[in-house]
């Protein structure tokens, strides 16, 4: 079996090992819940929304970072497995958890009522532009995500790089939707399911190897990269990363060892993401 099948063969067992245990742990003090009807999905989610400390003392709009959970985590795992509420205060800047389920954030190749893709695009992101105090641009918004969410945000900022100034994958699952796992052992069916037959022109649209060729080299978001040296994802992301330096298109990519598929990873690699975002003209930090 070759290190891509082996990989993919197991993948997603691996990847709800790492759910988070936050029944009982608590929440930074400006994270709230919110619910949201997606039209969708046709049924209500919940997302997490962070704000900045001086969010209603202010008049100013902010930047916004939607960040994705991983396989068996939800809109909360972000909020009480790492500092983020501690990263995030001195950057000024809103940022939008979802729940997004199993999904791998896409528009299930299977159930038509399982739209995840159009549910982050066509009604996340307008429902937090119009409800709270956004920068409605493209230079004020990234996705970033870890694990299933890594992939997610590379699906999503590639293919609407027009609305993304930046995307952030962490351990991402970056070959999940690559042909190679239509027949991915006792998975196979399950992925199948979500992204379609291998070849077929729906996985295409799906995977973030493919949406490199299609997408103009000057038009990708700013892309930042990071996996563990010894953990299982590690060769789809040398890949990725060797598919981007083939076409020449900017990125950043950190490989450290020894490090695996864990929260103190992701929790390391928010922070330096979030000083990242900094640096880009739409996320300016305040004084």
């Amino acid at each position: 079996m070759s290190g891509l099948r082996f990989a993919l063969f197991s993948l997603t067992a691996a990847l709800a090992a790492h759910a988070a245990d936050v029944k009982t742990s608590v929440a930074g003090g400006n994270i709230k819940t919110y619910k949201l009807m997606s039209e969708s999905l046709g049924q209500e989610r919940h997302i997490n929304v962070l704000l900045p400390l001086d969010y209603e003392a202010s008049t100013i709009r902010y930047p916004v970072l939607y960040l994705l959970h991983g396989l068996g985590d939800d809109h909360t795992a972000w909020s009480y497995m790492t500092n983020l509420s501690g990263y995030a205060a001195k950057h000024n800047l809103i940022v939008v958890m979802p729940d997004a389920a199993r999904s791998f954030y896409v528009n299930s190749a299977a159930d038509p009522k399982a739209k995840y893709e159009d549910f982050i695009v066509k009604d996340l992101v307008p429902y937090i532009d119009s409800r709270f105090r956004t920068i409605p641009l493209r230079r004020s918004r990234a996705v970033a995500g870890l694990s299933m969410g890594g992939y997610g945000a590379a699906l999503i900022g590639l293919k609407h790089h027009a609305r993304f100034a930046a995307i952030g994958a962490f351990s991402g699952a970056l070959s999940i939707a690559r042909p190679a796992a239509a027949t991915a052992g006792g998975r196979g069916a399950e992925l199948q399911a979500l992204f379609g037959a291998a070849d077929s022109p729906e996985r295409k649209e799906m995977d973030p190897f493919s949406l490199l060729e299609k997408v103009p080299a000057e038009s990708v978001p700013m892309l930042y990269i990071a996996c563990g040296g010894q953990d299982f994802l590690i060769a789809s992301n040398r890949e990725f990363v060797a598919a981007l330096a083939s076409r020449k298109i900017p990125y950043e990519y950190r490989e450290i060892s020894p490090r695996g598929h864990t929260w103190d990873f992701w929790d390391d690699h928010i922070r330096v993401f979030l000083d990242k975002l900094a640096g880009l003209p739409g996320f300016h930090s305040r004084p």
